[in-house]
């Protein structure tokens, strides 16, 4: 099968703009106002979209996983049902993380129990650590990808190497 080298070219560009675009907000980006468990998950969803969503799901981030995150202690406890900025850092950093981290080692990575000061200083290297590795990644596949479309090989044997390269990436990170 030959793919069309320029729908692979524009598909290729329009994903690098997406993730240079993305970045999780800062601690001062995060509203100051709490939130109710329905702009909870809005604004998480917002910010997270670039992760899969679970099969069958239409959301990142739903309220029975909030509901769960904090009836095992994962996270502190909504003040009157009202979800602050410590909620909604611990709530980014959760759902980051379980991509490729148990729930039980980041409930050991970040105890329920932090003070907002910690909770602030976690959550900015959180962030920042997150914005580099985005930035290298996006490095990366620009790297492959401009060998890929710079020999011409849009067919299955470039595409194939190019995601073999990323699946093989993504194992060893």
């Amino acid at each position: 099968m030959h793919y069309d080298r320029e729908r692979v070219v524009q598909r290729m560009r329009k994903w690098e703009t997406y993730l240079n675009e993305h970045a999780l907000p800062s601690w001062d980006e995060l509203p100051a106002l709490d939130l109710y468990m329905d702009q909870v998950v809005a604004l998480l969803n917002s910010y997270l979209g670039f992760l899969p969503k679970e099969v069958g799901m239409d959301a990142v981030v739903t309220a029975a996983a909030v509901n769960n995150y904090v009836r095992k202690k994962i996270m502190p406890a909504p003040v009157k049902k009202r979800y602050s900025r410590i909620h909604l850092a611990y709530l980014l950093m959760i759902c980051s993380l379980k991509q490729s981290v148990s729930i039980s080692y980041i409930q050991q990575m970040l105890p329920p129990t932090l003070t907002e000061q910690q909770v602030h200083d976690v959550y900015n290297r959180f962030a920042e650590q997150q914005r580099r590795t985005t930035l290298y990644f996006v490095e990366q596949v620009n790297q492959q990808a401009s060998r890929l479309l710079a020999e011409g090989k849009t067919d299955d044997d470039g595409v194939n190497n190019i995601v073999t390269a990323f699946a093989v990436t993504a194992s060893l990170s």
